[in-house]
């Protein structure tokens, strides 16, 4: 089975789009999205449209709707998941050369141009994974554990995790295949007191990678953390979710 999972925060004209992409990929998939308290029609739309769905109000942040939907695909016997951002249109062939690679963790990469996204791919490997649009295997997900639910709802949930692949020896890389990302659609689509609550978020999940990790992201310090593994934190395991 070829599991897709998408986690859906309102802007339901992007997820529109980015559900199309999905169910238009060259191989058979079976897509399930899970809506993060959306209140602007969005689990109204899927359901009319049939798409499996799992809501969550209040919402349950990306980190336990991550886990949550790949621990409900490893328990149905799938091998493999792709996790996709509902702000993100694929090429039709993303799901397929992401699985021909054969990598535990490996993903596409994010450009914003649309027309980048056409013509023949040539691969590209390079250690720079983008979380918006990877494709994770049951081996992976069960030696690195679930992702961390203290960051809350939102960011520095993947800089965590590429750290955690790091340190349990998992290479994790992008193939250079591109994806037209939205980038920060969901903020972009939020109301302006949503918006100010995500970015206060940001601002304190900032704070808790330093006191996990010792530094920020995107520094020399944090370049550090993947040449000599440093003994691993206790990662947060509080991710249970049951869908209303």
């Amino acid at each position: 089975m070829n599991a897709v999972l998408m986690l859906c925060h309102n802007a339901l004209e992007l997820t529109k789009r980015s559900v199309e992409s999905v169910l238009n990929q060259d191989i058979p998939v079976r897509l399930l999205c899970v809506d993060n308290d959306s209140g602007d029609g969005t689990k109204e739309w899927l359901a009319e449209k049939g798409i499996h769905m799992a809501r969550f109000s209040p919402q349950i942040g990306v980190s336990l709707g991550w886990n949550y939907g790949l621990r409900f695909f490893f328990e149905s016997g799938c091998d493999h998941v792709l996790v996709v951002n509902n702000d993100t249109i694929l090429r039709k062939d993303t799901y397929r050369e992401l699985l021909a690679d054969g990598g535990g963790f490996v993903t596409a990469v994010g450009v914003n141009n649309p027309e980048d996204i056409l013509g023949p791919f040539v691969k590209a490997v390079r250690p720079h994974p983008d979380f918006s649009c990877y494709l994770i295997r049951k081996e992976v997900w069960e030696k690195v554990g679930p992702f961390d639910t203290q960051f809350f709802p939102a960011y520095y949930e993947d800089n965590d995790y590429h750290v955690r692949l790091h340190q349990a020896g998992i290479e994790a890389y992008t193939i250079g295949l591109p994806f037209y990302h939205i980038a920060s659609g969901t903020l972009k689509n939020s109301s302006s007191e949503d918006r100010v609550a995500i970015e206060e978020a940001s601002r304190k999940n900032r704070e808790k990678f330093f006191a996990k990790w010792k530094c920020y992201p995107g520094t020399p310090e944090y370049a550090a953390l993947f040449l000599s593994p440093p003994s691993v934190p206790a990662c947060g395991t509080n991710d249970k979710a049951t869908s209303d």
